[in-house]
């Protein structure tokens, strides 16, 4: 399901359809909510104008409004008019390539479909084999990891061996070290980062450290990490444009009201819509069917406990910040779904309560950390000044 909709999101022009539906929308609702009015006339033709001069349309102005809804008034107007205008041009944002293609020659849409596909798998197969090869290389020049000390090594080698033997599997990817970030594992191709911040945690406790990389050994002995690579090599043409469109476009390095950021904002927000609102979707639900029959292994294997302790203690998520393309595809379900997956596999079930208590930050005030300011010193003023 997530190849198919990569194939038909990035080689089959939906954020085209998007674009031709947002404009129809906004389109149709000014038309329909002028319609049965003596403004009606005027108001269609001067939009019609407009679009001539902004975004020419293959279909003319006054279709995109259906006949009944000139007599309705402007409320219904403006609904009727909204709806079918936004759905009659993403269809023809869909279709109408395809159907100038069919009247030269019937057998062209197919052709074209055939080699739209075909060159998808076989770009999706190369990328994936050239991003696998190369991680090594990425991870540790442009992802933070390093290789692991002989200290470091010492601590996760009892570690691994011990989730590979519970797992019965029969090689390992290699370890590397993350410095920074969050106290976690995470697994790709050929590798797994480690945290400092995780070694951190478990020092002195092997076992919960055997059970949070056992639980990422998980996903990496299930592929889970190829297909993810795999679903962005197979949809290259729209990760490339996407990937630059969070990064200009991020709030937290940009702004629309500046000129330039409105303009790009303009011309890919089709891309951003079509990947959070449509491929997402369809992907999480994949990812977080993944995470819970991961969950359930984990729990088999004796580590529920500890996936369970990790879950309750985990932080708040943060802002999005920059939606990069793997942020976005992170749609791990929350933490109080996988912990209730949990008891259902027979894990214990934890005092809410207590996980609250231990969530609740120690100097503050509704919820809210607390954080001391410099205080101005007042100046001591001699007795006998004037």
């Amino acid at each position: 399901m997530g190849t198919t909709a990569a194939v038909l999101c990035a080689w089959f022009g939906v954020p085209l359809a998007v674009l031709f539906g947002a404009v129809g929308v906004v389109a149709g609702a000014v038309l329909g909510f002028f319609s049965g009015t003596p403004l009606g006339g005027p108001v269609t033709d001067r939009v019609w104008m407009l679009l001539d001069l902004v975004i020419p349309l293959p279909v003319a102005v006054p279709d995109l409004i259906p006949d009944i809804a000139w007599q309705l008034g402007a409320m219904l107007g403006l609904i009727i008019g909204a709806v079918y205008a936004g759905v009659t041009l993403a269809w023809l944002g869909l279709t109408g390539s395809w159907l100038v293609l069919f009247e030269a020659d019937p057998t062209w849409p197919f052709s074209m479909m055939l080699g739209n596909v075909a060159a998808a798998l076989v770009l999706g197969a190369a990328v994936t084999s050239v991003m696998v090869a190369a991680e090594r290389w990425r991870l540790t020049r442009f992802g933070g990891a390093r290789e692991a000390s002989a200290r470091e090594a010492d601590m996760l080698a009892p570690a691994v061996a011990a989730a590979a033997r519970t797992l019965g599997v029969a090689s390992v990817p290699h370890v590397l070290i993350a410095d920074a970030g969050p106290a976690g594992v995470l697994a790709h191709a050929r590798h797994l980062v480690v945290s400092r911040a995780l070694l951190a945690e478990c020092a002195g406790d092997p076992d919960r450290l055997t059970a949070r990389i056992g639980r990422e050994l998980i996903h990496w002995r299930a592929g889970h990490p190829v297909t993810k690579l795999w679903v962005q090599a197979v949809a290259l043409p729209l990760t490339v444009v996407y990937e630059v469109a969070a990064r200009l476009l991020a709030p937290s390095t940009n702004t629309r009201a500046r000129p330039a950021t409105l303009v790009l904002y303009l011309l890919l927000w089709p891309f951003v819509v079509t990947v959070r609102h449509i491929m997402v979707p369809i992907q999480a639900a994949w990812w977080r069917r993944a995470t819970v029959e991961a969950d359930a292994i984990a729990a088999e294997c004796g580590w529920g406990a500890v996936l369970a302790d990790v879950l309750a203690a985990a932080p708040a998520p943060e802002g999005a910040g920059v939606v990069t393309w793997r942020t976005a595809f992170d749609t791990t379900p929350p933490a109080e779904t996988r912990i209730d997956a949990l008891e259902r596999a027979g894990v214990p079930r934890r005092d809410l309560a207590a996980d609250l208590a231990e969530d609740q930050p120690r100097n503050g005030r509704h919820g809210l950390p607390m954080t001391e300011l410099p205080q101005l010193r007042r100046q001591e003023v001699p007795a006998d000044a004037d």
